[in-house]
């Protein structure tokens, strides 16, 4: 698998101040569905292997959580303020690492929709072979699975987790939609 990067460049920062303190929210009700866990063996990319993990049990919609080993890591670490545009913020370079790289703790949604890709929101926190903590968002391609990487997913019945291009972020993100089907 390719690895990826964000798509977007920038997006607006001052998105923030003129609704602050004022509870803001989207979510849809679920129900929890079966639990699976399994573990991604060596030379296994993290995320597409979380991906099948989940095809392969019929899972459209799970949270997921996992810890272990990799040879390789594709992430991005985090966001800055833009020297390109005011007042804008963009995501920092993806960071390359080379192993061995412990995932202390990762998680995320995950989403299979019928017709269409996957949809992966993964965070992870991880420590280099120097001892260096850091962490930041991963993309598919180039995780690749050292010794093993744990996971487990939680099944989210009647919720579909959908990547949607947000307008006040100018930024896709995942966004919970009831689903209606009966499962």
């Amino acid at each position: 698998m390719k690895p990826k990067q964000q798509a977007v460049d920038r997006f607006p920062w001052r998105i923030w101040d003129r609704h602050e303190g004022t509870p803001r929210y989207h979510s849809v009700a679920g129900r929890a569905g079966r639990i699976v866990s399994g573990r991604l063996r060596p030379g296994c990319d993290m995320l597409g292997g979380i991906i099948e993990m989940a095809r392969s049990h019929g899972i459209e919609s799970a949270w997921v959580n996992g810890f272990g080993s990799l040879a390789k890591a594709n992430f991005s670490p985090g966001i800055r303020f833009s020297a390109a545009a005011a007042d804008t913020v963009e995501r920092l370079p993806n960071a390359q690492l080379e192993g061995p790289i412990e995932i202390w703790a990762g998680m995320g949604r995950l989403g299979l929709p019928a017709d269409g890709e996957p949809v992966i929101h993964f965070h992870g926190l991880l420590v280099d072979g120097d001892g260096r903590l850091c962490g930041g968002h991963f993309f598919p391609g180039g995780n690749i699975v050292y010794a093993t990487f744990e996971v487990h997913l939680q099944e989210v019945l009647d919720v579909a987790f959908q990547l949607e291009m947000d307008a006040e972020v100018q930024l896709p993100l995942v966004e919970p939609k009831a689903d209606g089907s009966t499962h």
